[in-house]
């Protein structure tokens, strides 16, 4: 009952803070410092002047592991284009937790360690949730979700928005 209580509270804050402002397309994306899982530090400066996937994920949630072999499709196809996809684990532990996640799914794209700060800087409200950020750093579009057999569909469309950032 509490944690029905508390996914109620936080779906509560979430719609609050979506309808004061939500991150929108256009938006400077918030600025993070975070740590691959060999404990590099990575600061979201360091993307400027690139394009973006920004994949905000977790090691339980099988929807977003459905995502990633279209990740990583996305990031063989454009990445010698200048795409970084970046994967934000959260709620999934440690590196030293994550590490073992990333290499059985073959992840191939850098993987940070995600805190609550970054769910709530980048308003997530569910899993998956993907960020396609241009050059300049802000905000093109937000992806929510997966649903099951339209993962093609999905993948098709961050294709296309892609595509048009590189022309």
């Amino acid at each position: 009952m509490r944690s029905i209580a508390r996914m109620l509270l936080v779906a509560g804050l979430f719609m609050t803070m979506d309808a004061a402002g939500a991150l929108k397309s256009g938006d400077p994306t918030p600025g993070f410092k975070l740590t691959d899982l060999n404990g590099k530090a990575l600061k979201s400066s360091q993307l400027r002047g690139s394009v973006v996937l920004l994949d905000l994920w977790a090691t339980w949630c099988e929807p977003c592991i459905a995502d990633i072999p279209m990740l990583n499709r996305l990031y063989g196809k454009f990445g010698s284009r200048g795409l970084k996809v970046i994967g934000i684990a959260v709620e999934s532990g440690w590196a030293r937790d994550i590490k073992p996640h990333v290499a059985k799914l073959g992840i191939e794209y850098p993987v940070l360690v995600g805190t609550e700060k970054i769910v709530e800087q980048y308003e997530m409200i569910g899993f998956p949730t993907t960020y396609l950020i241009g050059k300049d750093g802000r905000l093109v579009k937000k992806y929510l979700g997966t649903l099951p057999d339209q993962e093609r569909e999905k993948e098709s469309e961050i294709e296309r928005d892609v595509e048009v950032l590189f022309h």
